[in-house]
């Protein structure tokens, strides 16, 4: 009735990326797809090779000891392939185990064993970032059948992503589907593979996402004020503010930026930057954004938080540098001023180029438990190249010139007390750099700490939840999980450090002159000007009188402000 070819087994590492070529083989023309690639996961280099030993089972397929038999045998022998895919699909463990079931006991009937080229272990199962399968028509992912045969003419035409998120990967055959395991939590999309969904828990549950929406919305508020109050300052008091202070204070609107990307966050919603629909309906199934692009929120937030983070580092960085020319090389802040313009190029023209790459490339993705758009969500090997490294090398500089600085005040130091020099203000100052190193380099370290452990685990953490167990049949509403697969409390720290830095850069503003600033400005808000007094002939009869309001016809000796020796400068 039929031979068999024995093989090894189903060699899945021959599913590569060659051409797609029309079937020609007689019994898998009409299957459901029309387009296959060889060599099959079987061996056979051509077609030509394959045809022959196909037919084989024709006898058996007209048996019809299982419906799906025939699209089993077309999955192995000619495997779909398609241009909106680019690996070889073969068939599922579920359909296989299904088909031997059922025709096995007929094949040993007539003294033929299965096959040992068809082992059903050595197909897929699970999704897998380089192999992909296929179900038959009407056939589930635990290998139920469908409620009556599937025919060819019973095929409709088109290509296309189905509303639940089921990938339609022929041109023929809507219903030869590629999907991934736990279909409840992750949809297949052509462009990204499995895409985690978005209403359903994933990676965290529902618990803590809503807890990481509080604590995000507490430290992005106070990161807003407090950055608020320290650009406020600047403005009103800008002589005050000199090289190589200054840099505190473009820190301070970096984060500012930072922090207001998280509270747009928070006004949109938990799905309206990080998600987006399958369909063109608002009700559309959500899933989590790994292309960037689609969503305009998304794209937004990305821009903010990204280029801001990088420029808040740069920033550091100058501040470092600045301090060590003027502690160790003994410069004026009228000469580190000079190159302000190279600061300010380096710190906002290098994120500039890096968020221009990253666009570009498509990196940006949305993150499950903040409902936020970075880069590196989902994809280590953008974490790694877009975020860790950048941030490491800022880290190595930095920390190198503030060893420097200290070095060099330690030595200052040494020298003025053995020469008798009172040091109090000297000693202040080192007290006040030391504070606001410990302020940066606690928080970088730990920020630094959390992305590697996020870096290291993130494919581990994809691969549980795709392993997880899918809802129960007949659930309604949001699928949900037990425990979250990462840490919680590791995001969460990793979230409040990267505020934290805003909140205490106001540090170097916590003094008597920034409060003697805000009172001389707002003194000067709340007075007014008093009605206008009839002038004498001689123009002297108001400016006679005892007042401290500046009149038209008074000379504002009183009122003019003597500006420091060396105007900031911007």
């Amino acid at each position: 009735m039929l031979a068999t070819t024995c093989a090894a087994g189903v060699d899945t590492s021959r599913y590569d990326t060659n051409k797609c070529e029309r079937i020609t083989i007689p019994m898998c023309i009409g299957i459901g797809y029309n387009t296959t690639i060889m060599p099959n996961v079987l061996g056979h280099r051509t077609q030509e090779e394959a045809a022959p030993l196909i037919h084989e089972f024709q006898t058996l397929v007209e048996y019809g000891c299982d419906e799906h038999l025939r699209f089993f045998l077309c999955s192995l022998y000619a495997p779909m392939c398609s241009p909106q895919v680019d690996v070889a699909i073969p068939a599922c463990r579920p359909m296989c185990e299904k088909v031997r079931r059922n025709c096995e006991p007929i094949m040993e009937k007539f003294r033929y064993p299965w096959p040992p080229n068809m082992d059903c272990d050595q197909l897929p199962q699970i999704y897998h970032s380089k192999v992909l399968c296929m179900n038959a028509p009407g056939l589930t992912d635990e290998g139920g059948g469908s409620d009556g045969p599937s025919f060819p003419g019973d095929y409709g035409k088109g290509s296309d992503v189905s509303g639940d998120g089921t990938f339609l990967s022929t041109t023929k055959s809507p219903n030869v589907t590629v999907s991934c395991h736990n279909h409840d939590r992750f949809v297949y999309l052509p462009q990204t593979e499995c895409t985690p969904r978005c209403v359903n828990d994933v990676l965290y549950r529902r618990a803590d996402k809503d807890f990481a929406e509080l604590w995000i919305s507490v430290w992005s508020i106070l990161c807003f004020v407090f950055t608020s109050l320290t650009i406020f300052t600047f403005l009103i008091d800008r002589s005050r503010f000199h090289y190589p202070e200054r840099p505190i204070v473009f820190l301070s609107m970096c984060y500012n930026m930072f922090a207001i990307a998280y509270i747009i966050r928070l006004a949109a919603g938990p799905y309206k930057i990080s998600c987006e629909s399958m369909t063109s309906s608002a009700d559309g199934d959500l899933y989590l954004i790994q292309g960037g692009l689609e969503s305009t929120l998304c794209t937004i937030v990305f821009l903010i938080q990204y280029y801001f983070y990088m420029a808040s580092s740069i920033w550091w960085v100058i501040l470092t540098i600045t301090w060590f020319l003027a502690a160790g090389m003994k410069w004026g802040y009228e000469a580190i001023a000079t190159y302000s313009s190279y600061y300010h190029f380096a710190a906002w023209a290098l994120p500039a180029a890096k968020t221009i790459v990253v666009l570009l490339s498509r990196r940006m993705d949305g993150e499950e438990l903040t409902g936020m758009c970075f880069v590196g969500n989902q994809d280590r090997v953008s974490l790694g190249w877009f975020v860790i490294a950048p941030l490491v090398v800022y880290y190595v500089v930095g920390t190198v010139f503030i060893m420097l600085g200290f070095f060099c005040l330690f030595r200052i130091r040494k020298v003025m007390r053995e020469g008798g020099t009172n040091i109090d203000k000297l000693e202040k100052l080192m007290v006040r750099i030391g504070v606001f190193s410990a302020m940066y380099l606690v928080p970088a370290t730990t920020v630094i700490a959390c992305l590697f452990y996020q870096h290291a685990n993130m494919d581990e953490w994809r691969e549980k939840a795709l392993q997880s167990e899918p809802c129960p049949r007949g659930h309604e509403g949001p699928c949900l999980i037990g425990e979250s697969i990462p840490s919680t409390a590791v995001m969460l720290i990793k979230i409040f450090m990267f505020l934290v830095v805003g909140i205490t850069s106001g540090m170097w503003i916590w003094s008597s002159k920034t409060v003697s600033s805000w009172q001389h400005c707002l003194t000067n808000i709340s007075s007014t000007h008093p009605p206008r007094k009839a002038a004498d002939t001689n123009g002297t009869a108001a400016c006679s009188q005892r007042t401290v309001q500046y009149t038209p016809k008074c000379p504002p000796m009183m009122y003019t402000s003597v500006s420091h020796a060396g105007s900031a400068i911007v």
